[in-house]
Order: C-alpha cells, then structure tokens, then sequence
C-alpha cells in the first residue's frame, strides 16, 4: 500500500497503560491509522486520556463504541478474560480486530473467537509485536541464508519483578488466566513458531515464588522445535535484575555460529543484535516502532482482504503451548503437541 492508500479508522476498547503508551502514539504516527474513538469505563481517566491523544470520541461501554458507523477496526487492549467477549461484539458489528496478547484465557475461547471473525467475514490480527521488531525479522532473514548453520539450541528468557499489587488484573487468574508464562512468554512462543515452525513437546516447572497471589511468578520451560531443537523459554516475575539486556533476550546457536538479541520488549527494535561465527562478529542496530509497523501491515491487510501476518490461528497456537506448558508444571510430564 502507498502513503496514499486508504487510512483505516481505529477505536481502542481498554484505553489503559498500553495503549497511552504505546498504540495511541503508533495511531497518531502512521499514516494509514486515525484513532476517533476509545472505551473505557472510568470515565475521568477516558476523558484524559483522549485529551492527551487528540480522540474525538468517548465511549463508556462496548456496546456503544462497536455501533459506532465511523469505525472500522476495533484495538482490544482488555484484560484476558475480556478478549472473547470484546471480540464477540466487535465482530457482530463486522469490524476488523487487532487483538492483544495471549489471545484469551484458553484455546478454546480462542476457537470461538476464530470462528466468530469467520462467520462475519472481518479481519482478526492478533498483537504479537515481537514479529514486527526489526532485529527479529533480521534473524528470520539470517536464519533461510543458514547464518549460523542448522539452528540446535535457543535460550529465550522474559522476565522482571512483579511484586505484589492489591486489585492488579495480572495478578487476578480469573482476569488473566495465567502469570508470567502466560504474560511475557507467550511471546517468546510466538516469537519460536514465527521463525522456526511449530513447537512439539513442552516440559516445565511453574511455580508462584514470591509473591502471595495465586498466578506463577516463576516459570521454566523446555520446548522441543519442530525441527527437533531445543528451546528453554523461561518467565520470572521473581527476580529483580534491572539490566533489561539480561532479563530480556533470545540467544540462538547453530553448529556454525550464535546470533544473541536484546532486548526482547523493546518496543522501538532498539537494542543490539550480535550474530558470532568463526569468522568474526557483527553487531547490526535498528530502531523502527513495531506498533507502526504492526498498524500499517494491518492496513494492508485490510485494503487488500488478505490474511493477516499474525491469524487467530496463531493466537490459538501459542495458546495451546501456554496450556501444554501448565499441564507439565502440575502433572510433572513430558506433554506432546499436535
């Protein structure tokens, strides 16, 4: 699509901290994108938050923001329990979804989901920006040229301290699903099947640490890829690190060289990406917002009715490793999938 191709018109359900910090900016930048209206029920925090980015609308309901005619696609930024629901509504209005992560608080939800966006025939994405970081989508060009040979091993780990907030949805299973498996490391299993394929046996530990609520803030797991690598992905929200370079990175190794990436939530690609081999080491540097770019490859998607870069069929995926994941953390078994 051109710079003159056809801007599509957002409303955000969930107007909190990601969207202030994050989406709202990315609408305001990309020029296929114009946000004219959000949801939240606080209405004082939605009244300040649309004066700060410019909105013309605000809704306190979801029901009223989806029957808006003047909206095209629908950003669903709710906390987990909500993502069937919103997208339940937003599709019966047969609006286009771009859907935050992890999809809902099971695969099946997921499915429901999935089936609902087909049956309106709209557009469903799903927000797994680590596809769109500039680094990893180097990596994936890396990896086809055979950069580090044949991939054997990965190491992926995001973590940092979450201590113990009263009324925190995170926090909450029945808002959440899940902790920090489910939170930060369901990137990290996207961020797996996007450059090496599906993920086939999952075994873990999932503990909650330190901390008093009931979701895990420790959780460590081994992944079998689908071309028989291993991959250790592992999410605290126990440890107290606060160098982001080691709390938040992807290391690589093939039988010819290591590529290293950190780090992993940047939201802007900044951070290094090291590729070592026997004949030296290069460090390559990028910065390119991931929510822009997510926003006009939607655009795209939309203009040109084709499939979206990350489907629901992904979400339900990742999903479905996330679950293979807990079942192992409680039953102490090697879990396949697929």
């Amino acid at each position: 699509m051109t710079s003159t191709g056809p801007v599509i018109r957002w409303g955000i359900i969930g107007a909190g901290d990601i969207a202030d910090r994050v989406m709202a900016p990315a609408m305001r930048a990309a020029p296929h994108a114009e946000l004219v209206a959000i949801m939240r029920r606080d209405r004082s925090a939605a009244a300040d938050f649309a004066r700060r980015h410019d909105v013309p609308r605000v809704y306190g309901s979801v029901e009223d923001i989806v029957a808006d005619p003047d909206i095209q696609a629908i950003y669903i930024a709710t906390p987990v329990d909500r993502h069937l629901p919103d997208t339940l509504a937003a599709a019966a209005q047969g609006k286009h979804i771009l859907c935050e992560k992890p999809m809902a608080l099971s695969s099946r939800e997921g499915e429901q989901m999935r089936a609902a966006c087909e049956r309106a025939g709209i557009r469903f994405m799903m927000c797994f920006y680590q596809r769109f970081n500039a680094r990893h989508r180097k990596i994936k060009q890396f990896l086809a040229e055979g950069a580090i040979g044949p991939v054997t091993a990965v190491r992926a780990n995001f973590s940092g301290r979450s201590p113990d907030v009263p009324a925190r949805w995170r926090h909450d299973p029945a808002q959440a699903g899940g902790g920090c498996y489910m939170d930060n490391a369901s990137h990290c299993i996207d961020l797996l099947r996007f450059l090496f394929g599906d993920i086939t046996a999952a075994a873990a530990f999932v503990d909650t640490l330190a901390a008093r609520y009931t979701v895990e803030d420790s959780a460590s797991s081994l992944l079998r890829l689908a071309n028989g690598a291993h991959a250790v992905v592992t999410s605290y929200w126990s440890t107290g690190d606060p160098d982001e370079y080691r709390n938040s990175l992807l290391e690589i190794h093939g039988t010819e060289g290591t590529i290293i990436s950190t780090p992993l939530h940047e939201k802007f690609s900044r951070g290094t990406l090291t590729v070592a081999t026997q004949q030296g080491e290069a460090v390559y540097e990028f910065e390119q917002s991931t929510h822009y770019a997510v926003l006009e490859d939607f655009a795209v998607t939309i203009a040109e009715e084709r499939t979206p870069a990350i489907t629901a069929s992904d979400g339900i995926a990742a999903m479905r490793v996330v679950e293979a994941v807990y079942e192992s953390g409680r039953s102490g078994r090697l879990v396949q999938l697929g």
